[in-house]
Parts: C-alpha cells; structure tokens; sequence
C-alpha cells in the first residue's frame, strides 16, 4: 500500500475498554477499506480512522479528503467486482465486497457516503461487548 503518499492519521480513543469481537475479520474489514483509500485518493490525500463505543456497537470511521465516489455509483461499490467507472485499471472490485460481508457476519452495517467539500467517510458499526478481561493481572 502507497502509505507514504499519505498522511494517515489515527485518532486513538484512549478511553475505549477492551471489547470482545472477532479480531481477524475486523482487522480484514478496516484494512480492505484503508487499502481502497490508499489506492484510490490522490498522493498527499489525508485518511483518518477513528474508533468509539457508541451504546453496544463499536464505531469505525475512516474518511479521507480523496475526490469521493460518484453519487450514482455509492450503492454500487459493494457489489462484488464492480469497479467505480473512472479509475485506473487494476483491482479486483472485491475489497468492499469483503469489507461488507465481513461486517453483515459480525451482525453490523457499513455505510458510505461523500463529504463536504469532497472526500469520502466509511462507517462500520459492529455489535461489540465489553471485555472484562484484565490484561494486567499478574502481568
């Protein structure tokens, strides 16, 4: 992933408590939506990840500053191999595909939506219990 032709910014929520979820497809949902940001937006674009609890779902925004989808393609985008018309060629169309089934399997949702002046925000929210694990016991 092009990384270094952006800026990413991760805004930690140091007051999130450990929540019980399934790590691997979480990991799988962000990274596929983060990798679709890096491809996707021109160099120098700024992506932001924030995560909250919100009640009993875990929030997952990730929004960047990228020229946003065409408005009638947006419900498009998760079907599986579609292709936004005006991009380059190369990808599969199947990252947001898997971002989207991965999410309906953990019970959640993602939305997508352009924002103002342009750029694009991802929503997932998943259904998320409080862990009461405590890491450090007996540490």
């Amino acid at each position: 992933m092009p990384s270094e032709d952006h800026l990413v910014l991760f805004k930690p929520n140091d007051r999130l408590p450990p929540l019980k979820t399934d790590r691997g497809l979480v990991e799988q949902i962000l990274l596929n939506i983060l990798h679709n940001a890096l491809q996707y937006t021109p160099e120098g674009s700024v992506i932001e990840i924030e995560v909250m609890l919100a009640g009993e779902h875990c929030r997952f925004v990730i929004s960047d500053n990228g020229p946003g989808f065409p408005d009638n393609e947006i419900l498009s985008v998760f079907d599986k191999f579609y292709r936004i018309s005006r991009t380059a060629p190369g990808g599969t169309g199947l990252g947001l595909s898997i971002a989207k089934g991965f999410t309906e399997a953990l019970s959640g949702k993602i939305i997508l939506e352009n924002i103002e002046p342009h750029g694009a925000r991802f929503t997932v929210v998943i259904p998320a219990e409080i862990s009461t694990f405590n890491a450090s016991i007996d540490e």
